[in-house]
């Protein structure tokens, strides 16, 4: 019966050839098709960044914050990165911000922020992930959603909230979710919000959502990541 053993082997390698595979590791794989079938190249992080960055799909949670037609753009608005010295006007887009120009390698460079924000020098950014509970400036904390990462801004001397918010901020983190956490001054009082590159989910700091939150987390996170920190 060797003729018959002979002939399995013989079939079986047809079929792998037929089914476009080698057997091992270098098996084909094919990048996505276009509608008449041929292939596309995927898309670099980078360029899924820039379709993130202008995504106003009604659907994904959060404020839609167009920071192309505020900024100029789309990213990297014109320069590599978007860092600038000095003080920053986010008012066109609302506070607290959802991305766009920030501090950071630039000719006034101090290089990334300590941990202690008292500490910190003008010009730097990004900051250390984490939870604070004396605010950053927001140029500084911008640059951390360039970074991929989330930020809880809040305005509220509420300490039952603060510490809700705290916990969330944690798990996220244990999560391995890139997320800073600080008091912001500078937004309306008694306000809460939740930020990644342009999307924005904000609230009364008496009607913390938490599932809303948690939605916005899960939908958005690494969308957004130009640079590969994810």
């Amino acid at each position: 019966m060797r003729w018959l053993a002979t002939l399995v082997a013989a079939l079986a390698i047809a079929l792998a050839v037929a089914c476009g595979s080698d057997g091992g590791d270098n098996a084909d794989e094919t990048s996505p098709t276009a509608l008449d079938g041929t292939p596309t190249p995927a898309l670099s992080a980078f360029d899924r960044s820039i379709a993130a960055e202008a995504d106003d799909d009604p659907s994904l949670p959060g404020e839609f914050v167009d920071l192309p037609a505020i900024f100029g753009g789309p990213y990297p608005f014109g320069t590599p990165p978007p860092h600038q010295d000095g003080p920053i006007d986010y008012s066109a887009q609302g506070l607290p911000p959802a991305g766009g120009l920030h501090w950071g390698p630039s000719p006034g460079w101090t290089g990334a922020c300590p941990d202690d924000p008292a500490e910190a020098p003008l010009n730097c950014g990004p900051v250390p992930w984490g939870v604070y509970r004396s605010p950053w400036h927001a140029e500084s904390l911008v640059h951390n959603m360039e970074h991929a990462g989330f930020v809880i801004w809040y305005n509220t001397p509420d300490e039952a909230v603060r510490d809700e918010l705290e916990a969330f901020a944690l798990q996220q983190s244990e999560n391995d979710v890139l997320i800073v956490m600080a008091p912001f001054p500078d937004m309306a009082p008694d306000t809460v919000a939740i930020t990644v590159w342009s999307r924005r989910l904000a609230m009364p700091a008496d009607a913390v959502d938490l599932e809303a939150m948690q939605e916005f987390v899960d939908v958005l996170n690494c969308r957004f990541d130009p640079e590969g920190f994810c």
